[in-house]
């Protein structure tokens, strides 16, 4: 199947098919979602995985990282995600739980021009070996960076990074000339 056939959206929406039936072959899908992102959004969002995760008898610390790495992934999007040359924003969002990992898959589309300085960011933050020395480095570009066009100092992922306690896993699917999809694995170990 070429995805040069399909649009931006339907190649989005084929994308989060197929990662959701991969999930559930071995893992047990807490939360999912396709769609636009809004703020109105992420908070039904958070409020599924709270109810879900309630019931999972998860320890406070690896609950709260949780609904912290939910809430910054899905603020990642709304922010930092590409429009569709259809003028849409299409994503997706999975929580899932496997033994004793919730992971995390989010997918949002952006330029392909963008490419190399996200796998740069994700490769420095994955460089770290020492949670202190992610830290110090998460002070060091609060303190030496200025807001993005959209609001954003690149913090994000940083965050999400120490939260996890695990390496970032990123991976680009290319759509067409000006667009790929960007897809984000985190993972907390409970």
């Amino acid at each position: 199947m070429s995805s040069f056939s399909h649009s931006e959206k339907e190649f989005v929406h084929n994308e989060y098919e197929q990662k959701l039936n991969q999930f559930k072959e071995a893992h047990t899908v807490l939360v999912s979602h396709y769609g636009l992102i809004s703020q109105d959004v992420i908070s039904k969002i958070e409020g599924e995985v709270e109810n879900v995760v309630s019931f999972l008898e998860i320890p406070k610390g690896p609950l709260k990282k949780i609904f912290f790495i939910s809430v910054e992934t899905l603020q990642n999007i709304l922010i930092h995600g590409q429009k569709s040359s259809e003028g849409d924003q299409p994503n997706f969002f999975i929580v899932s739980k496997t033994g004793v990992k919730i992971d995390f898959v989010s997918a949002n589309l952006v330029a392909n021009n963008s490419i190399s300085a996200l796998e740069k960011q994700i490769e420095a933050i994955n460089s770290f070996e020492d949670e202190k020395a992610l830290k110090a480095y998460y002070l060091e570009h609060l303190e030496n960076n200025q807001l993005s066009d959209k609001g954003g100092a690149g913090l994000g992922f940083i965050t999400i990074g120490m939260k996890s306690g695990n390496k970032l896993k990123i991976e680009f699917k290319k759509i067409n000339d000006q667009m790929s999809l960007f897809i984000l694995n985190s993972t907390i170990s409970l």
